[in-house]
């Protein structure tokens, strides 16, 4: 990224301790994945202090730290006292706004092409669909993990090579202004709108203000930079023509750019065409996720790949785990893991795909609460009892206080669905493991902090005797 010299001069603060010559590999801010060479970011979390980990970052190989300059005594004198060594320390007001200075004059000393993509649901799998694409002709960095926020996305910004041709970054937000944020830091060329619901209410407040959030990466995009977005919202695309845009389009409508059609599962494929010209198939059992396959294409199409380019069979997508990810456990139990978040939409596509696939046992949905829906989240809850009535389950648990209506609904609207709420996940665990056996499909859902995982794990563990 920058000598420390350099890192002095933009951040306006000296470099005490210098050991040269040294350079900036990249930012850190947990000691766990940092790697030699990189700055480490002493940032105060909600749990820790990364002050408190200095040491270890320099034994493991951290050029130097960036720390808040009213810890700055303290730190030296900690370092005296029980005898570690300190290089290249930079104290500044806020750690955490110099990290993200750091990155984006970083970023702007590069010529690489940034494609950012926000929304409610499916920002992870487009990401994987498109760096998937451009990967087969470029070189390209992608968003790892979860690193989408204002911390991952410096961090990331720090990552990119001047090799890189594209950065594919994933962004989300919680907040009106935190996708013009991140937009500002990466400077995007082109922007990816995935489908926009009622998620984060809590933070966001209504609905409308989580369409004005994802539109602060369609304002922040460069001069005729491409914005592809579904074009089966008719309340998105009414904002965007308000601001003179000319997106492009993709969906089932027959008036978009891009139309998917023919979608269908064949041998644990999904298979669909655009344009009814062109055909094209990704690994697994969500026929949903075929409008993100969609967006990733159009974005493709439009830097410049060719059809010929794009390949048919997409076999080594990365897909990430919790997303629908469907797995026959040894012990002969069917699983989706969809548990990585949940939103009413999410939940929605997840309940289709999930009451569309063939049954050989009994179908299960284990669930928990969908978070921060704010006043509408009862309703919310209801309404998703509802839908999972309508499909084809035999059994329905759920825990959270929150699913406690979605259960009322279910038992209601579909008696012949065994329906249970449970305290706690402990308590839903050792009910399913003695309810299922092999053959039955059961699907895991709910809000990442609500770590339905937990319950897909003791399931895994399972045997069964013969």
């Amino acid at each position: 990224m920058f000598s420390y010299p350099e890192a002095s001069r933009l951040l306006r603060t000296s470099c005490e301790f210098p050991l040269g010559p040294q350079d900036i590999r990249h930012l850190s801010i947990d000691t766990r994945t940092l790697t030699p060479g990189d700055l480490f970011v002493a940032l105060m979390g909600e749990h820790a202090d990364g002050h408190g980990f200095l040491r270890t970052a320099f034994e493991k190989g951290a050029s130097g730290a960036l720390v808040d300059a009213r810890q700055k005594d303290t730190i030296i004198a900690g370092s005296k006292k029980d005898n570690w060594k300190i290089h290249n320390l930079l104290a500044v007001p806020d750690p955490r706004q110099a990290m993200a200075a750091l990155a984006a004059a970083y970023r702007r000393n590069l010529s690489v092409k940034v494609i950012g993509i926000t929304g409610s649901v499916g920002k992870t799998t487009t990401k994987e669909f498109l760096y998937y694409l451009l990967r087969q002709r470029y070189s390209v960095l992608a968003t790892s993990g979860n690193l989408n926020n204002h911390l991952g996305v410096p961090m990331m910004l720090s990552r990119l090579e001047p090799a890189h041709q594209f950065c594919v970054l994933e962004m989300g937000a919680s907040h009106l202004g935190e996708i013009r944020y991140l937009a500002d830091l990466a400077g995007p060329s082109g922007g990816i709108l995935t489908p926009i619901g009622p998620a984060h209410l809590e933070g966001f407040g209504s609905l409308e203000n989580v369409y004005r959030t994802k539109l602060e990466l369609a304002d922040s995009l460069e001069k005729d930079g491409p914005l592809v977005v579904p074009a089966d919202d008719a309340y998105l695309l009414e904002l965007i023509s308000s601001r003179k845009m000319h997106p492009v389009t993709v969906g089932t409508s027959p008036r978009a750019d891009y139309r998917i059609g023919q979608v269908f599962v064949r041998g644990g494929e999904v298979f669909f065409t655009v344009n009814d010209r062109y055909q094209f198939s990704f690994p697994g059992q969500a026929p949903f996720l075929a409008l993100n396959a969609g967006l990733a294409i159009a974005m493709a199409r439009s830097l410049g790949m060719a059809w010929e380019a794009l390949p048919q069979k997409w076999q080594d997508v990365g897909f990430a785990s919790g997303r629908f990810r469907e797995t026959i456990l040894p012990n002969g139990v069917r699983v989706i893991d969809d548990s990585y978040n949940a939103n009413p939409v999410s939940f929605e596509n997840a309940l289709k795909a999930f009451h569309s696939l063939p049954r050989t046992g009994k179908k299960v949905v284990v669930f928990a609460d969908m978070l921060e829906l704010g006043d509408g989240e009862d309703r919310f809850h209801r309404e998703l009892g509802e839908k999972i009535a309508s499909i084809d389950a035999d059994l329905v648990l759920a825990y959270g206080k929150r699913t406690v209506a979605s259960i009322d609904a279910v038992t209601h609207a579909r008696a012949a669905c065994v329906a249970r709420h449970f305290d706690g996940a402990d308590a839903l665990e050792i009910f399913l493991k003695e309810a299922l056996k092999p053959g039955d499909a059961v699907l895991f859902k709910g809000s990442r902090s609500m770590h339905v995982e937990k319950i897909l794990a003791g399931v895994t563990a399972m045997t069964f005797k013969d």
